[in-house]
């Protein structure tokens, strides 16, 4: 593959561009697990500290009570003054009592309150020397531990104290090494017991986990870690938000931003500088000439860049310039449809020899006129067909015109294609009624002698009621049932004065002209409606040998029920094409879809209210008569679609 030069400089650009944002991502991120697991180790060794911290001050209270309970009952104390005398001095322990070895209170203590709340009767296990954590009435947790007394070996006792935990969890966490971080003390369970703001007992319980998660506590992503004591009885959790965490990060990310707009915008300006100045004239006139010569001359052009495609492209125009312009001259002239030309001022710049052979005018009549004065009005810059438009050339023309749009070199051009339809007008009307006949006769012949005894039987009694009855309402009613008799037996008449219907002779046939005129027969009912059809055709020249008039009944038939079933401002779709060697028309239209699918080629079956219930089972008896079939879908959404086919017949002798 082969890369301008253009290319090469852009996409050299694009990499220049895009490995700053590369590597600025790239080091984004590894900054960002560097700092997170960095502060994940720091969090790790000071919430260990604690845990240690929180054990040597445990162990240095228990100690020093072991140590003033053997002191003072040396002395000969009592148990409620050694009590008395240890909550005064030990700090923290405010309370406590004696119990015998069986577990019997036998007095208590408490600088707090004067009714201890101590168990009277407890089992206590001399090998623990913490029995749990209690709250107070104010809801403040305090830890109880167990002191023995023993005396020469013997056990006399126990002694329980309580310590208040906020006076050894403030001196624990006095320093925290940052004001973002969170300490929680909890038990082996997770139920918190403090917080580093000195809050007590909220009666949480949090998971045990480490890492980066979404805190239970503050609700917010933080990067936390904990460490339990050796005993397992207190776990610490340290945890610090992610954003405080990666604040640093923060502040670079917004000065490399700052930088690499700096830097973006600098090659931004110079690739614009770089196109305008040197790539935007040389791609203006290499697409200008290779694009006229693509739609014009069609020989494939073979460069490495644009200095080559450009020297190739004018070579080629030259040898070809004057053999492209003889062939258009020809074509244009000498097709059948007439051809004029507009400028996007809409006024006529060209027209071809059919025109002025076919309506009699001169070349000069027409140049410079503007589309106003030939149809009053301004057609819009779009693709259009109108079955019947007439021209004013000279006189009134009554004409099948057809619009395209051109573009060419950037310039936009309207062509008109006319074809003289007044002669063809007659001769379309009588084949529209002979069709017409042709139907109304075949089924008068089938239906004629079963219809006419009973109408006739009904239209004499009906009209017996009318004469001879003296009941007023009665009679009333036979003369609506003696109008309606009537109708029925003018039609049955009607029918049968028509004749057999012709059968013609079959002839090769151009599908979408057949297609077009009953387009234009049904034109003005779809105008009523304010229906729109569209027709699109994929056949490339293909013909039937088949009967014209057959094949216009049946799409004339299909179409008529496709606009009846179609809302206001609905749309019908019809499209020819050519499948395996058959030709395929499907009309689709947007209509609510049929219910009874099984009956809708009945005779009779109809859904309309005055339809006859004829029009899809003649069309499938006359399809199916030139080897084709009909058949009728409805649409997943809503619509109906209808798929006829007929087999392409192939006649050795077209012109006979």
């Amino acid at each position: 593959m082969k890369f301008s030069l253009k290319a090469r400089v852009l996409f050299l650009l694009v990499v220049l561009t895009l490995i700053p944002i590369a590597l600025y991502f790239y080091h984004n991120s590894a900054m960002r697990k560097n700092i997170l697991e960095d502060r994940f180790r720091l969090h790790s060794i000071y919430a260990s500290s604690v845990v240690s911290r929180v054990e040597l001050f445990l162990e240095r209270v228990m100690s020093e009570t072991d140590s003033a309970v053997y002191l003072y009952r040396n002395f000969g104390f009592s148990e409620e003054e050694t009590i008395w005398r240890i909550t005064g001095q030990v700090k923290g322990v405010f309370e406590g009592a004696f119990y015998t070895p069986e577990g019997i209170l036998m007095s208590a203590v408490s600088r707090e309150s004067s009714e201890p709340k101590f168990e009277k009767f407890m089992n206590i296990d001399s090998s623990k020397r913490v029995l749990g954590i209690l709250y107070t009435q104010y809801k403040e947790p305090f830890l109880r531990f167990v002191v023995p007394e023993v005396e020469n070996g013997v056990l006399r006792g126990f002694f329980l104290f309580s310590l208040d935990l906020s006076l050894f969890w403030q001196s624990v966490i006095s320093a925290k090494p940052s004001p973002s971080v969170d300490i929680f003390l909890t038990d082996s369970e997770g139920n918190i017991l403090a917080f580093s703001d000195m809050r007590f007992s909220e009666r949480r319980k949090i998971p045990l986990r480490q890492g980066v998660y979404l805190s239970s506590v503050t609700g917010t992503e933080v990067v936390g870690a904990h460490a339990k004591s050796d005993d397992g009885k207190w776990v610490v959790f340290i945890e610090e938000p992610v954003k405080a965490v990666l604040k640093p990060l923060y502040n670079f990310q917004e000065k490399a931003l700052i930088a690499g707009s700096v830097f973006m915008l600098s090659v931004g300006t110079f690739a614009i500088f770089v196109f305008l100045r040197i790539f935007k004239p040389l791609e203006n006139l290499k697409n200008y000439v290779i694009t006229w010569e693509e739609r014009n001359i069609r020989v494939p052009i073979e460069a490495g860049d644009e200095v080559g495609e450009l020297s190739q492209a004018f070579e080629n125009l030259i040898k070809k310039l004057q053999e492209e312009r003889r062939l258009y001259l020809s074509l244009f002239d000498n097709t059948l449809d007439g051809v004029m030309v507009f400028n996007s001022y809409r006024r006529i710049i060209d027209v071809n020899r059919t025109v002025l052979e076919n309506f009699h005018i001169s070349k000069e009549e027409l140049l410079g006129k503007h589309m106003k004065d030939l149809i009053g009005e301004e057609l819009p810059f779009t693709r259009l067909f109108f079955p019947e438009k007439r021209v004013n050339l000279k006189e009134q023309v009554l004409c099948q015109l057809r619009q395209e749009i051109l573009k060419i070199e950037e310039n936009f051009y309207i062509l008109w294609r006319l074809r003289d339809i007044s002669h063809e007008k007659e001769l379309k009307v009588l084949l529209e009624q002979t069709a017409k006949l042709s139907l109304a006769g075949e089924i008068a012949c089938s239906i004629a002698h079963q219809v006419n005894n009973p109408l006739a039987s009904i239209m004499g009694y009906a009209e017996s009621i009318c004469l001879n009855s003296q009941d007023e309402e009665a009679k009333r009613k036979a003369e609506v049932i003696f109008k309606q008799a009537q109708k029925c037996a003018e039609t049955v008449r009607k029918l049968l004065e028509i004749g057999k219907p012709f059968e013609g002779k079959p002839e090769y046939i151009k599908p979408e002209e057949v297609t077009i005129e009953a387009i234009k027969m049904l034109s003005p009912k779809a105008k009523r409606k304010w229906v729109k059809i569209e027709f699109e055709n994929s056949l490339n020249g293909e013909r039937l040998f088949s009967f014209p008039w057959q094949i216009e009944q049946v799409l004339i038939n299909v179409i008529d029920n496709a606009i009846d079933a179609s809302p206001k401002e609905g749309k019908v779709s019809i499209k020819l094409f050519k499948n395996n060697g058959s030709i395929f028309w499907r009309i689709e239209d947007e209509g609510p879809g049929i219910k009874d699918m099984d009956k809708i080629f009945k005779p009779f079956y109809t859904t309309k209210p005055y339809g006859t219930g004829l029009g899809l089972s003649l069309a499938r008896r006359l399809i199916r008569n030139l080897g084709g079939d009909v058949k009728i879908r409805n649409k997943p959404d809503k619509g109906t679609v209808v798929e006829i086919h007929v087999s392409e017949v192939k006649n050795e002798t077209p012109n006979s």
